[in-house]
């Protein structure tokens, strides 16, 4: 009977774990979208909460109005950033796009150099590899030429149908967290007179403390990277040194990527055309940030989170498979999420059964 009783416990596990993860994608795959835009007004109603509550108990000023001042100020000071940060990509974007035919030609004299050797390497006629070259090229162009115009004219009322949709969300996301803001203390009262408010309060902030630690830490690293990769690339006297840079700190934080990505091929081709400094260079870029997401991660992070990275890789793959490209952070947020839940309900079985911790 005994043996019975064990092995039941250990089948009941995997079967919780199974369970778990079952209801988890239902969630994301179904409840994600619906409730998404109330999540992000929550979030923000928790961001301005004490600036809320500091002038509600000072000057007795309405949380919903004060809710709605500090939310504008939130908006308008992170928009302003934005905005900036938008026109700084968009000079440089159009500094490259006018010194494109400079590459091309750059490119090109390249590709003659490579595909002279090709020819003497394998006994061709003089021009026979370049010419095939093109001619891919130019098919390829072509086809590219044929598809994307009907597309973007296809997608021109889609696309605008969907600016309007962004729009309309984020007024709904604005209002709904002035509304929370405001009611924000008695919500909390209410929650915590529910019966299953102990169980659901040990999810919530073992994931929020998970989560923040998760966001802050990446946000801090991206932003050191970003700094050493532009002060890095400014070295080089590189014109684009802020997009690329920008460009390399977001890879990074990706973790099938990374910043080796760019780094490593670039000093490759610096070093083959002879660039030693310019290789040197890239290459201590990468080292550098390579040894910062190394020590930061850990201290920023700890164990609040507790995935081993290969459990991490796992669940980007499956969620990318799942979800598309919105499961490199659906995958890692539902690894998260099953891992919580259960080990909460693992701890209240052992609370409530402390012979089978035995």
């Amino acid at each position: 009977m005994k043996s019975m009783e064990k092995l039941y416990v250990k089948i009941k596990g995997p079967i919780l774990l199974v369970l778990i993860t079952l209801g988890v994608y239902l969630c994301l795959r179904f409840l994600l979208g619906l409730v998404l835009p109330f999540l992000i007004a929550y979030f923000l109603a928790w961001i301005i909460r004490p600036v809320t509550e500091s002038l509600h108990r000072r000057w007795r000023i309405p949380r919903i109005l004060g809710g709605s001042a500090a939310l504008l100020l939130l908006v308008a000071v992170f928009g302003t950033s934005i905005c900036l940060l938008i026109n700084i990509l968009i000079k440089q974007s159009i500094t490259f796009i006018r010194n494109l035919p400079i590459y091309m030609d750059a490119i090109a004299e390249k590709l003659d150099h490579i595909c002279s050797g090709c020819d003497a390497m394998f006994g061709l006629d003089g021009g026979t590899i370049r010419g095939f070259v093109d001619e891919n090229l130019l098919s390829g162009y072509n086809r590219l030429k044929a598809n994307l115009m009907p597309e973007l004219t296809e997608h021109t009322i889609s696309i605008t149908i969907w600016i309007i949709g962004f729009f309309g969300v984020s007024l709904i996301i604005f209002v709904s967290a002035v509304l929370i803001a405001k009611d924000l203390p008695e919500l909390r009262e209410r929650f915590e007179k529910m019966s299953s408010y102990e169980d659901i309060h040990k999810v919530t902030q073992k994931l929020s403390e998970a989560g923040v630690a998760y966001l802050r830490s990446q946000l801090i690293i991206m932003i050191i990277i970003a700094v050493i990769c532009v002060l890095g690339l400014t070295l080089l006297k590189n014109n684009y040194a802020f997009l690329i840079g920008i460009g390399i700190a977001i890879m990074d934080a990706l973790p099938v990527l990374g910043s080796g990505l760019v780094l490593v091929p670039w000093a490759i081709v610096m070093l083959v055309n002879g660039n030693i400094y310019q290789a040197a260079i890239l290459v201590t870029i990468f080292l550098v940030c390579q040894v910062t997401r190394e020590i930061l991660e850990p201290k920023l992070i700890g164990n609040r989170i507790g995935v081993k990275p290969l459990f991490t890789l796992i669940a980007i793959y499956a969620g990318v498979k799942l979800f598309g490209f919105a499961g490199f952070f659906l995958g890692p947020i539902g690894l998260i999420i099953i891992r919580t839940v259960y080990q909460v309900i693992a701890e209240k079985a052992q609370e409530g059964n402390p012979e089978q911790v035995k």
